[in-house]
């Protein structure tokens, strides 16, 4: 009997050998590439491959880290001091400036320097402090200061809560209590004393320019009392009535020099007609001689009575506008007045102990007296023009310390409310020692820590899962293999919810028996359609690794053979771990290892079992002669012996990918099937044992799946068809 290679009906003839592709296309050797997208189904679908062992290490891993960090994280107490931030600076209240800086800005930055490193090592400096068991034990003080200071954001932004967390409660106020103080004095307190100094040298300034502006002042005063006014416009009316009095005067003095010279030139005529002028008749001619003249030089005496009356009106007009008695203008116009008193009296023959004067005597008395009074005046106006230019000149130089002194007294005024007004930080509340610890965090530590063991650990099952990269269901086959898929074998466990085991429906393992064989008899079907029924044929089960139900689809697959009334035998070839003696209740030796090396016939070894038409060989005590007599030809001589007396051979050998004998047996054989296992076989391996099944032109017909369970919904068709149960099956 020989083995079909192809359909005859698809294939051309010439073919050399089966194409195991799902397509019928020709056999490469080259592996198809494994990547694939990381997906939640393929995570829950790794995750109930390995669900139990999961749970089984995470809970109980879970547990114990939950008690130990219960244990070692000693009970933390919180305490806090909270510090209250004005929105605007209540001393700045001359500078706008400022006022609009960003306030959220700000508290940031003070509690960016209520952590600093500057406030912390002043903090320290307190021996009470650094000699505080918290510190003692910290290397670094001042760094493991800035990891436990922390600042409530959830507070208002008006309020700055920094809180402190540690094993002794008694430290924490006291440390806490110490940096809010150093905070405060480099912040506040220094800034206020700042500020005092400040005050201090405004003051002083002020004080020195102040005296300067005073000294000025009283030069201005003294020069104002001179002057009889400080007022400009006073004093331009005052330098006006000095030029009219001196022009006034000047008036006088030529009427008066006019009658001088009329009274000297009566005398002169009087000498010449040989008379001797005396006082009358001087006077009588002077009189009767004088040509006309004005009313005041008619009568001399006259004249200086009213100029006395003009004198004594402008004194009068002078007492009303200027107070001050001692005024030089003022005593001048008395002195004037004292002194044409004199002369008016003088004149006078009614005034007793008077010596009478001629009129000529007494025009030259008066022409003197208003050449002085002239002289005088002039001087005046001189003093008085001097000292007017020199009370401008002050009061020039005076303005420029005036304006000095204002600003440094609104500045002073400034400082004097920035000190007097509240501060703009405050504290509210101090650190106090706490009596209660923080049990929360502690339990949430130990729960977190808990958690993420377990989850630490499934997660670590998951993946491994994952990367193992098992087949997961029968398209696996075809798609991420690259084999045809002969026929699958279903798995006994239905599952349940998600297939993790949960709700899982009782099994029926009469009904699971009637699928296995179904299932068998597809396969069996398929395989009849590429062999050639008039002549024996050797078919080869294997796998990649073990555990993967190659022997299964090796005793299932002889069992079926033989129900078709055809003469079968089903050898153990898995000399290293035989097992199929226990599937079909038959023995392990002597087997085919004693005929290898020639101790027993063949009939010896051959072993009937329950099924009618079904041959049982034996694996046999294997040693390493029999290795050795089994590579010489590949059990050629072997597998052509038993084809000469059975239709059909079921050679079950061990995994491809551990040992040499799959390769050698399967170089002789009809056909070879190769089994996979549903979520335990992993793909990169069956590619490994598929590449090297085609590297060495072997018939592969294609992959088998055991644990298939859509093939146990068969069972709801209905067929009742009783099979041959075989033992442990």
């Amino acid at each position: 009997m020989t083995v079909q290679t192809q359909d005859p009906r698809s294939v051309p003839a010439a073919s050399p050998r089966i194409s195991s592709r799902p397509d019928g296309a020709p056999i490469k050797t080259t592996s198809a590439p494994l990547g694939r997208e990381l997906t939640a189904m393929g995570i829950l679908t790794a995750l109930r491959r390995r669900w139990i062992p999961a749970l089984a290490i995470g809970i109980p891993a879970a547990l114990l880290v939950t008690a130990a960090l219960w244990e070692l994280i000693p009970a933390q107490f919180e305490t806090s001091v909270i510090m209250k931030i004005e929105e605007r600076d209540p001393r700045l209240v001359f500078q706008d400036v400022q006022q609009e800086h960003d306030y959220l800005a700000y508290r940031k930055s003070q509690v960016n320097y209520f952590m600093s490193r500057q406030v912390l090592t002043a903090a320290l400096r307190n021996p009470q402090v650094a000699e505080c068991p918290t510190l003692k034990s910290a290397t670094y003080p001042v760094e493991w200061l800035m990891t436990k200071l922390k600042d409530d954001e959830n507070i208002s932004p008006q309020f700055m809560r920094i809180s402190m967390e540690g094993q002794y409660p008694r430290d924490l106020a006291l440390i806490l209590n110490a940096i809010k103080d150093s905070y405060l004095d480099q912040t506040v307190y220094m800034t206020k004393n700042e500020k005092i100094e400040e005050l201090r040298r405004l003051e002083n300034q002020f004080d020195e320019v102040n005296r300067k502006v005073e000294a000025a002042q009283a030069r201005i005063d003294k020069l104002a009392e001179n002057l009889g006014t400080g007022d400009p416009k006073t004093a331009i009316i005052q330098q006006n009535l000095i030029q009219d009095e001196l022009d006034d005067l000047a008036g006088r003095l030529r009427e008066v020099n006019t009658q001088v010279r009329y009274q000297e030139a009566a005398r002169a005529s009087l000498q010449q007609l040989g008379m001797q002028p005396n006082q009358a008749n001087a006077d009588g001619l002077l009189g009767l001689a004088a040509p006309a003249a004005p009313a005041v030089g008619a009568n001399p005496a006259e004249a200086l009575q009213r100029e006395l009356l003009m004198i004594r009106l402008k004194i009068s007009q002078f007492e009303s506008q200027i107070r001050n008695p001692n005024h030089p203008d003022l005593l001048a116009l008395k002195k004037q007045e004292q002194q044409l008193s004199i002369l008016v009296n003088g004149g006078n023959p009614a005034v007793p102990g008077a010596t009478p004067l001629s009129r000529l005597d007494a025009l030259k008395r008066t022409q003197e007296q208003l050449t002085a009074e002239i002289e005088l005046q002039k001087q005046r106006l001189a003093e008085f023009n001097a000292r007017t230019i020199e009370l401008e000149s002050e009061k020039r130089k005076i303005e420029a310390d005036i304006k000095l002194r204002d600003t440094l007294l609104d500045q002073k005024n400034q400082r004097q409310v920035e000190l007097n007004a509240p501060d703009r930080i405050s504290t509210v509340q101090e650190a106090n020692i706490p009596e209660e610890p923080q049990m929360k965090k502690k339990v949430q530590f130990a729960l977190v820590g808990g958690l993420a063991t377990f989850g630490f650990i499934v997660c670590g099952f998951t993946l491994f899962e994952w990367f193992s990269y098992r087949v997961g269901s029968a398209t696996d086959v075809s798609g991420e293999v690259g084999l045809r898929l002969v026929g699958t074998i279903p798995s006994p466990d239905k599952g349940g919810l998600l297939g993790l085991g949960i709700f899982a429906g009782k099994v029926d393992y009469d009904e699971w028996n009637r699928a296995v064989t179904e299932s068998m008899d597809v396969v069996r079907t398929f395989l009849m359609r590429h062999i050639d029924p008039t002549r024996p044929a050797s078919i080869l089960v294997t796998s990649a690794s073990a555990n993967e139900g190659k022997t299964t689809v090796s005793c299932q697959l002889a069992a079926s053979l033989a129900r078709t009334g055809k003469r079968v035998a089903l050898v153990d070839c898995d000399l290293r771990r035989p097992s199929a003696h226990l599937m079909v209740d038959g023995r392990q030796g002597p087997g085919l290892s004693d005929f290898i090396r020639g101790e027993v016939s063949l009939d010896a070894i051959r072993q009937q079992t329950q099924a009618p038409g079904l041959t049982f060989i034996g694996a046999g005590q294997v040693d390493q002669r029999t290795l050795q007599l089994l590579s010489v030809d590949g059990g050629r001589a072997v597998i052509q012996q038993l084809k000469s007396q059975f239709d059909f051979v079921i050679i079950d050998t061990s995994p491809m990918l551990f040992v040499a004998e799959p390769s050698m047996l399967a170089q002789n054989s009809d056909i070879v099937l190769l089994s996979t296992r549903k979520d335990y076989s992993r793909v990169p391996y069956v590619i490994q044992a598929r590449d090297s099944l085609r590297s060495l032109h072997v018939p592969l017909l294609g992959a088998i799946m055991v644990g298939a369970d859509s093939d146990f919904q068969r069972e709801t068709y209905g067929y009742q068809q009783e099979v041959v149960r075989m033992s442990h099956v």
